[in-house]
């Protein structure tokens, strides 16, 4: 097997420990126009995906309309959870510090989100520029063009790259790549995602094992 020349992080839930800070504040905001979203459908539909997604799914399910000003009351109350709350996921200093091999970043989120919540975390530094937002080229997982961006922009071949999700959305968009992928299911976490028959690892450590 060639080596990897590139691994790809997913930042929420793979990173930074912000999908059930995030799941609480949307089920909170959309419980006050009258959704009885549950934490386990949050789990269930929403990681890894956008939040148009989010709000489209809810809307649907509950047939509740959105104020113009509901995804910036959202993102404040979020970005206040954050400030108190955040952090990063268990081990992923340890390990994002000691690989030598080219590393990435590419989410479904805001850009400007994710620059803040990697600084709260300690993160950023280790990513500096290579920092990549489906917003940019709007596109989202799972489609695969995001981390086929990722790669291209890196100066990687995709059959080349290692992708670490936590997501359904993210393990099918780096398969839809033709990437090589490993699914993230930290043991803390509620809800496992479908995998899609990808290999799972339990702690952000285990990559190592997949670098030769």
């Amino acid at each position: 097997m060639t080596a990897v020349e590139l691994i790809i992080f997913d930042c929420d839930g793979t990173l930074v420990d912000s999908e059930p800070l995030a799941n609480s504040v949307f089920i909170d905001s959309v419980a006050k126009l009258g959704a009885a979203l549950t934490e386990e459908e949050a789990w269930d539909n929403f990681v890894g995906t956008s939040l148009k997604h989010c709000m489209d799914y809810t809307a649907e399910h509950y047939h509740i309309s959105y104020p113009e000003n509901f995804i910036e009351q959202y993102r404040a109350s979020l970005s206040i959870v954050f400030a108190e709350k955040l952090q990063p996921i268990p081990g992923a200093l340890e390990v994002v510090s000691s690989l030598t091999t080219p590393m990435c970043i590419g989410s479904n989120g805001p850009l400007d989100k994710m620059l803040e919540n990697l600084a709260k975390t300690g993160l950023l530094p280790y990513f500096t520029d290579r920092i990549f937002s489906a917003y940019e080229i709007e596109k989202w997982k799972p489609e695969p063009d995001l981390f086929l961006h990722a790669a291209k922009t890196c100066g990687a071949l995709p059959q080349n790259c290692l992708v670490i999700e936590d997501s359904a959305a993210g393990i099918e968009a780096a398969i839809a790549a033709d990437m090589r992928v490993l699914a993230f299911v930290p043991e803390s976490i509620p809800h496992a995602p479908d995998t899609k028959d990808a290999p799972v690892i339990r702690h952000l450590r285990e990559i190592k094992d997949f670098l030769s």
